[in-house]
């Protein structure tokens, strides 16, 4: 199933840059396609800081959720207010959208983490079995 899922996500993102490669030759860069390029820019930002904070950190789980969450929402919010997303009067709109998607990432996380701890388990007892 995992496999599945990840020829799914690859499938479907060479779909999205097909269709935003002949979308921006044919039409240009339409409002849309600036967004969601937008957004592709500021989900690589975050990756990266991410990256560096699991490299250079070394917190407790929740402690790097934190840490993760306050980044990524000061990452929205700074990407935000130069892309014109957020106003002063609706930044706090930032805090929302990255705390859905930190508890989001954090229980597909979990899940993995469970799924690897028990495969790892069920090797240890089959060599000892």
């Amino acid at each position: 199933m995992k496999k599945v899922f990840r020829d799914t996500c690859i499938l479907f993102a060479l779909a999205v840059l097909s269709v935003f490669v002949i979308s921006i030759v044919w039409v240009g860069v339409t409002d849309e396609i600036k967004l969601v390029l937008e957004l592709f820019a500021l989900s690589f930002i975050i990756s990266v800081g991410n990256y560096f904070l699991d490299e250079y950190t070394s917190l407790p789980v929740i402690g790097s959720y934190a840490v993760k969450y306050i980044a990524a929402t000061a990452a929205v919010m700074l990407f935000g207010f130069i892309a014109g997303w957020f106003y002063r009067s609706n930044f706090w709109m930032a805090f929302i959208y990255v705390g859905i998607v930190i508890v989001l990432a954090y229980f597909i996380d979990a899940f993995r983490t469970r799924r690897d701890i028990d495969f790892i388990n069920t090797r240890i007892k089959n060599r000892k079995g």
